[in-house]
């Protein structure tokens, strides 16, 4: 066998890899977007019971008509339990992806395993020419993937269990700060991903 297969066999697999990280990435940034319009209503529904709530008797004709406040206040917390709900599927969707994620890097390193032993020092470490980034970059590169989704998990996950109806202007920040991408770059990887689908063909 050309000793330059199993290096040609890695950087398939790990183009293959990339390319099932690009479907799970573009899912993470559909379920991103769809999860800031919730927290987005959230938050302006946790305003309005909050305003409410502070002008209880003072609402005009809702504070004549018999039981109309609570009523509103009743329909403004369902809607509020309803979102949270619809943040809490969604955050089970984060963890989903962060699991498929897991599972790519697992499949690359049992067969990295398999075909390193085959591979030089120079195969794994260096590209096969300068732009080419090499087995050891790429690895490291999903692993990346895989170590910052996981952190953007854990960040919603510490947001949720802080939101509370009875403290809404700080919950604002919270929401604010669930709306970032504070560990994935979005950019970094695509312009990786990128490299590697130009470069390891």
């Amino acid at each position: 066998m050309d000793g330059k297969q199993p290096a040609r066999e890695l950087r398939f697999v790990l183009r293959k890899a990339f390319a099932e990280c690009d479907e799970i990435v573009k899912q993470w940034e559909e379920t991103f977007q769809h999860a800031g319009q919730i927290m987005r209503s959230l938050m302006n529904a946790m305003e309005r019971m909050n305003d409410y709530v502070a002008s209880e008797g003072n609402l005009g004709v809702l504070s004549v008509i018999p039981n109309a406040e609570k009523n509103l206040q009743m329909k403004l917390v369902r809607s509020i339990e309803r979102l949270l709900s619809a943040a809490n599927t969604l955050l089970e969707a984060f963890k989903s992806l962060c699991e498929k994620v897991g599972k790519v890097l697992d499949s690359v390193v049992t067969q990295q395993q398999d075909l390193q032993e085959s591979c030089s020092c120079e195969d794994l470490w260096s590209g096969g020419y300068h732009a080419q980034p090499s087995i050891a970059d790429m690895l490291e590169w999903i692993y990346d993937v895989q170590v910052e989704l996981r952190k953007e998990l854990g960040l919603r996950e510490h947001m949720m269990k802080r939101i509370n109806l009875d403290a809404v202007q700080s919950c604002a920040g919270l929401i604010d700060l669930s709306q970032a991408s504070l560990f994935f770059n979005l950019n970094r990887y695509r312009a990786r991903s990128d490299m590697v689908k130009i470069h390891c063909m």
